[in-house]
């Protein structure tokens, strides 16, 4: 018998996907049968995505998006709509990397963060909880820092646990079109941020914490995310799934 994920004949949004992460789960989802929107800020970085998915037979359209506008969040969807139809899958991905001591943090860049990470992925639910197909799936991105506090991190932890919130009460609001809403929380990820973004002292500590001695990266995170997006995740509902490789930090 074969257990083999099957997205064919659906259509996936996947946001921020020009890069790292989001380009890893938009891959993913087109290598199981999907036909992609890739959505980012950076066009030249959609349209590499979108060419790498088309290089493989699949099927992606490129589009530049800001989920911090509302209007570039509809014209996304509206897009996909014309291209594909109507999505069966929604992945909101895109965020803002930040890390900075809660003494330091000036208010525009507390504006800033809020603006893309939860304000932006506040109103991409919104949108697709009007517009995913009946029986659809919806993944929103968090992150394991809301399970693991981290100095430096109170900004943005704060937007990714809104994130977890988010998914819990819409996965209630949307049961009677059986539509599924679930947060992933990624932990450490090999990502281009996260390559120069951070100590390597700390790195090393974390992949020391976790029990295969490594970091994660942008593949086992896709795998957790496509599964939600299946049929064969239909009973999980409302969850916070930690990908973080069992690590103890």
């Amino acid at each position: 018998m074969d257990f083999i994920m099957d997205l064919r004949n659906q259509t996936a949004i996947v946001t921020g996907a020009g890069q790292g992460m989001g380009r890893g789960i938009a891959e993913k989802l087109s290598q199981y049968g999907a036909a992609v929107v890739v959505s980012g800020r950076t066009e030249s970085k959609v349209l590499e995505t979108a060419q790498i998915i088309k290089s493989r037979g699949g099927k992606a359209l490129a589009l530049k998006a800001d989920i911090s506008i509302i209007s570039d969040i509809r014209m996304m969807f509206d897009a996909c709509e014309e291209r594909f139809g109507a999505p069966d899958i929604f992945v909101a991905n895109a965020g803002l990397s930040f890390s900075s001591n809660l003494l330091e943090t000036t208010e525009e860049e507390f504006y800033k963060v809020y603006d893309i990470n939860a304000k932006g992925t506040y109103f991409c639910l919104q949108e697709a909880g009007l517009r995913v197909k009946d029986g659809g799936r919806i993944v929103l991105i968090s992150s394991s820092t809301t399970k693991y506090p981290k100095k430096g991190m109170s900004l943005y932890s704060s937007t990714k646990a809104a994130i977890s919130m988010m998914a819990a009460i819409a996965a209630q609001e949307l049961a009677d079109r059986k539509i599924t809403v679930n947060a992933v929380l990624p932990g450490l990820t090999e990502t281009p941020f996260m390559k120069t973004g951070l100590p390597d002292e700390f790195k090393r500590m974390v992949a020391d914490n976790t029990p295969s001695k490594r970091l994660g990266n942008t593949e086992d995170v896709a795998e957790a995310v496509a599964f939600l997006c299946s049929k064969e995740s239909h009973w999980v509902n409302g969850q916070q799934i930690l990908a973080d490789g069992g690590c103890l930090c």
